[in-house]
């Protein structure tokens, strides 16, 4: 197996050059311009390369994004967001890491994989629809006001165990800084202080379990450097944008993992069929 094996072997190997090119494009512009973007990015490279080397592909191309996120938003988060978060994120890994372990245990390598689809899709719809209803959520009960340790320990946790399971989640803490009132700059940070942890953590489930192996960790490598770009042009895009573009292109990329998760729901293989 060669570096460029995930990309090759497939049904429709231009298709899925394509798609996994623009998937790691933009986990970097979508991490350091927006905070978050798994939701599009995971079911993208899913169906770009298919589930378990997606999954991998995609956890590995997280860390680099997230480390230069970091670092371009480094001293933006405050201390009192960040305190429940990284307990939270270890938390939630071992929680995810328990649920991965039960859905890839046993069956068939073809149930395992449409099991993995399911869940990408099916998250990543739920997060498109919380996104899409935010400043709703965000009234409920007249808002929130000044954050508490108990709900970002609470929130973390289920975004642990949904990162580690699907690649996605942020939109979680995305919807519970905005209902508390916390600007786009101190959020976006902690979002990523949190991402830099938490994506660490789940390395350790995923080559535990042979999801993430030196077959894709080598295919994730070559894609790099197209999510160093994605993140140099997102943190141009973070200082420019007002916070009405923000939203703007945060809802455009809930629409591109609206349309990709329907479509792994229906099934990839048969999406496939139909080129």
């Amino acid at each position: 197996m060669t570096l460029i094996s995930p990309f090759i072997d497939q049904p429709i190997a231009w298709l899925a050059v394509t798609l996994a090119l623009s998937a790691a494009f933009l986990l970097g512009f979508a991490r350091s311009g927006l905070g978050t973007g798994g939701f599009v990015v995971s079911p993208l490279m899913v169906f770009a390369l298919g589930a378990s080397d997606g999954l991998a592909i995609v956890a590995v191309l997280m860390l680099p994004a997230a480390l230069l996120g970091v670092w371009q938003h480094r001293g933006e988060a405050g201390p009192e967001l960040l305190r429940p978060l990284i307990p939270a994120a270890f938390l939630g890994t071992a929680l995810g890491g328990l649920l991965l372990w039960l859905m890839v245990a046993d069956g068939e390598m073809a149930l395992i994989h449409r099991r993995l689809e399911l869940v990408v899709a099916g998250l990543s719809l739920v997060y498109v629809a919380m996104v899409a209803a935010r400043n709703k959520i965000a009234s409920i009960g007249g808002g929130g006001g000044p954050p508490h340790a108990r709900g970002l320990f609470l929130v973390g946790t289920g975004l642990g165990i949904s990162q580690t399971v699907a690649n996605s989640g942020s939109p979680l803490l995305t919807l519970y800084f905005l209902r508390h009132g916390i600007p786009k700059a101190h959020f976006v940070a902690a979002q990523l202080d949190f991402l830099l942890v938490q994506n660490l953590l789940k390395l350790a489930p995923l080559l535990l379990l042979g999801i993430l192996h030196l077959g894709n960790a080598g295919a994730a490598l070559a894609l790099i450097p197209v999510t160093l770009l994605g993140s140099l042009i997102g943190r141009r895009f973070y200082r420019t944008a007002s916070e009405r573009i923000f939203f703007a292109l945060y809802l455009g990329l809930l629409l591109i993992g609206f349309v990709v998760s329907l479509l792994l729901i229906i099934g990839r293989d048969q999406v496939l069929s139909w080129i």
